[in-house]
């Protein structure tokens, strides 16, 4: 009887692993604080390399952080509108960061490796344009680092659920509703109500694989799987 209950609770906890796996978060979880080692390009083309001590949030993203020079210790403030990008070392966050989620058409369909493919190294900000506006931009944390040559898809500023601090960095929980994406020089809002009966087609209209689809494989909830084989499939 023992062992049967052993045995028992080795398989729950098989099922339980399993079933965490499969439902992790399949973009990188977006942050709501960073410090640690970083490289800072800015709008007129300077690097900056260096330690970032702090650093601000808000509505539309990160809006400002001061960097230790590492090679002459001067300690500099950046805005968010003098900033081109940011990358910073994840560090331990990294371990967090997904598997991909798929029914089984996206999995046969998908020829390279997802897991394998995910920068899990560094933590990539962008400065973008906000959708429908001229001259309007933010710096947007990049959730599809590693397979983002066709399409990059950037945390929308929301309020969060929940955060955990990990090596310097804080994760946010939630559940996405919103992304900024840019594709073909521009950019989008693409919206969880709207997705499979608008975005979907806007994205991955000239993908004759993810075309051929059936409905319930364009789910929200598989936009990243899209993504990454629009990226590794798609001409």
């Amino acid at each position: 009887m023992k062992k049967l209950i052993s045995l028992l609770g080795t398989v729950l906890i098989f099922v339980l692993t399993a079933t965490f796996t499969l439902s992790a978060q399949q973009f990188l979880t977006p942050v709501s604080t960073i410090t640690g080692d970083a490289k800072v390009v800015t709008k007129s083309g300077d690097v900056i390399e260096g330690d970032i001590r702090t650093a601000f949030f808000g509505g539309k993203g990160l809006k400002s952080f001061r960097i230790k020079d590492a090679e002459t210790g001067d300690i500099t403030r950046f805005k968010a509108e003098d900033v081109e990008s940011v990358r910073i070392k994840m560090d331990g966050w990294g371990k967090f960061s997904t598997v991909m989620e798929q029914t089984s058409s996206l999995q046969k369909m998908a020829t390279a490796d997802f897991n394998e493919s995910v920068d899990r190294e560094y933590i990539y900000y962008h400065t973008v344009l906000w959708p429908g506006k001229k001259n309007k931009y933010m710096l947007s944390q990049l959730l599809n680092a590693g397979f983002d040559s066709k399409i990059k898809v950037y945390d929308y500023p929301a309020k969060k659920t929940a955060s955990a601090g990990i090596g310097g960095i804080t994760v946010v929980g939630g559940n996405a509703k919103k992304y900024v994406v840019a594709i073909d020089g521009e950019t989008h809002m693409v919206e969880k109500g709207k997705y499979k009966k608008r975005d979907f087609d806007l994205l991955f209209s000239d993908c004759e694989k993810l075309n051929s689809l059936d409905k319930g494989d364009k789910d929200w909830s598989d936009m990243a799987a899209h993504v990454f084989i629009y990226d590794t499939e798609c001409k």
